[in-house]
């Protein structure tokens, strides 16, 4: 699988010229990250930090671009408008839509897999065999430069015990980043095949990959299948919503199930089980992404579009294209499924349909929606913000938040109060509005008392005989030392359990947190600490446990105790 000779001949004149400007950024990256490690800014922090993203995304792109150009044959001028292009793309998308820079980055490394057969008529084998020897290249380079790095940094740690030689500290840091920039991708490039045409007739699966594929990742494909089937059948019987992480679940699902499909017509001896997916996979993935779309629908309908729903949308419209393409084409065509996820990663990143513009204006919009509602005679200087319900502020407070994460955002708030705004806070001060987040809905329909403290109170320890700050968390066991005695303590199941030698008392703190709810007590604090008083007795032993605090863990009408801390009082 590996070219020995081509990794130990990595860095000569055949391989740089054969990808020279992938070098040249490369070279360009690894100065700029030296200076940024160094804080050296030859030009403002903030240029400087986006010509090292440039270049790193340039490093992909060009790779692709020469890998393309390989396989066709070009004048001079119509290859260089292929790397102006490269340029122009990664310009928008690194100072025009920035916020939408990690589609970018995905674009660049993607378009390495697909690019060396954009142009010739190939086989789901070829494009298969050529990405697993450059996964393989990957993985042997990635060892390589750890074990070199690990190496270097020993050989520094001996001589400066040895030798209390210090000098090579100063640019250890330096070596490390020579290795990930510059050592890590030269041997990644040295295994990339040249001769692409004994890619195209089969692939040989190695017999761990077939294995994990036939007998692991395809059964458990079906069995998750049945899973999701029996979901959707409840949710349509009982009518409720789908759960909010649903749209995830299914997204991991069907690449998981496309990345095995890829694979199962390699495999030589093919299962029942294998058989099923190649033949029927294409018709079970329908009900999959149309609850997707309808969890995707129902989280945008109600809270807009963020950078998270938005790649649920464009996996969505993935997902979507690649079954009416099998439809189509009455196969799974691999280059297919890799140019449109490359073309919609470009649309996510550098076009007007981006995922900060798209999710940004459907934010601002909300924004809008709410706040126009509490101006004061339509006056955007004056806001009645007092009567907002809990609910609303949270709603507020999450839109203004992510709003004032991005420069784009920020500016949309600005110029919707004609202010020149710098943080969150100076906006909720201006509409004069207190910060709220879920959690405090939470703890504002919990009828359970929520986190409090004591810290500050006195307790009257008089006539005991020993006094101790108590702390303990779920299941870890401590231990006390009282004269010729020693006391245990543990809090397992929300039960606080006390021994002395063979004299053991217990205090249930989920039945207090409970006994405080019927009481309706919803706040402790120094009015009502009495209530956080407790005494036991067992034989001649008499406990006074003082709580302080308490961390409650409710979810929905069951509550557990994790935490807490007090002060216990004995006497003997």
């Amino acid at each position: 699988m590996f070219n020995i000779k081509s990794f130990t001949n990595s860095i000569s004149k055949e391989l740089f010229f054969r990808f020279p400007l992938v070098f040249i950024f490369m070279i360009l990256c690894f100065f700029l990250a030296v200076f940024e490690n160094n804080q050296i800014y030859l030009l403002e922090q903030k240029l400087q930090g986006k010509l090292f993203l440039s270049s790193f995304i340039l490093i992909g792109f060009t790779l692709a671009t020469y890998l393309y150009l390989e396989r066709k044959s070009l004048d001079k001028i119509k290859k260089i408008s292929f790397f102006l292009v490269s340029l122009l793309i990664v310009y928008l998308g690194v100072f025009t839509y920035e916020d939408s820079l990690l589609y970018l980055i995905f674009a660049a490394y993607l378009s390495i897999t697909f690019s060396n057969f954009s142009n010739i008529k190939n086989s789901n084998y070829s494009i298969l065999s050529f990405n697993m020897q450059v996964t393989n290249s990957v993985v042997f380079a990635f060892f390589s430069s750890f074990i070199l790095g690990i190496g270097i940094k020993v050989i520094l740690l001996t001589l400066k015990y040895l030798f209390s030689l210090t000098f090579f500290d100063l640019i250890s840091d330096e070596m490390m980043i020579f290795i990930s920039i510059i050592i890590f991708p030269t041997l990644v490039l040295a295994n990339i095949p040249k001769n692409i045409e004994p890619l195209k007739n089969s692939l040989k699966l190695k017999k761990a990959v077939e294995l994990l594929i036939k007998n692991i990742l395809t059964p458990l494909i079906l069995i998750y299948t049945i899973i999701l089937y029996a979901y959707f059948i409840k949710i349509i019987i009982i009518q409720e919503l789908p759960k909010g992480d649903l749209s995830w679940m299914i997204c991991i699902f069907l690449s998981l199930s496309i990345l095995v499909k890829a694979f199962l017509k390699s495999i030589k001896e093919q299962s029942i089980f294998t058989n099923f997916i190649d033949k029927y996979f294409i018709y079970l993935m329908i009900a999959p992404i149309i609850f997707l779309d309808i969890a995707i629908y129902i989280r945008v309908s109600e809270y807009g579009v963020t950078q998270l729903r938005y790649c649920l949308i464009i996996l969505s419209i993935w997902f979507s294209f690649l079954i009416v393409l099998e439809f189509i084409k009455k196969q799974f065509c691999i280059k297919s499924s890799l140019v449109s996820m490359f073309l919609l990663l470009l649309v996510a990143s550098i076009t007007p349909l981006s995922s900060s513009n798209i999710s940004l204006n459907s934010q601002f919009n909300r924004f809008k929606i709410v706040i126009e509602k509490y101006e004061v005679f339509n006056d955007k200087t004056k806001y009645n913000l007092k009567d907002l319900s809990l609910k609303k502020r949270v709603e507020l407070t999450s839109i203004i938040s992510y709003l004032s994460r991005s420069k784009k955002g920020m500016q949309f708030l600005n110029e919707f109060f004609n202010k020149n705004f710098k943080t969150k806070f100076e906006v909720f001060k201006y509409i004069n509005m207190k910060e709220a987040y879920s959690y405090n809905l939470k703890r504002e329909k919990s009828k359970y008392v929520q986190e409090f403290n004591l810290y500050n109170l006195a307790y009257d320890s008089k006539g005991y005989d020993y006094v101790l700050n108590l702390a303990s968390s779920n299941n870890n066991e401590k231990e006390y030392k009282l004269d010729d005695a020693k006391l245990k303590i543990v809090l397992k199941d929300s039960i606080l359990n006390l021994k002395i030698d063979n004299n053991t008392i217990s205090f249930d703190l989920k039945e207090i947190v409970k006994n405080w709810a019927k009481k309706n007590i919803k706040k402790i604090d120094n009015s009502n600490y009495k209530e956080t008083i407790f005494i036991r007795k067992n034989k001649n032993i008499e406990y006074k446990l003082n709580i302080q605090s308490l961390s409650i863990n409710e979810k929905e009408d069951n509550i557990k105790v994790d935490y807490i801390n007090s002060i216990l009082m004995i006497r003997r």
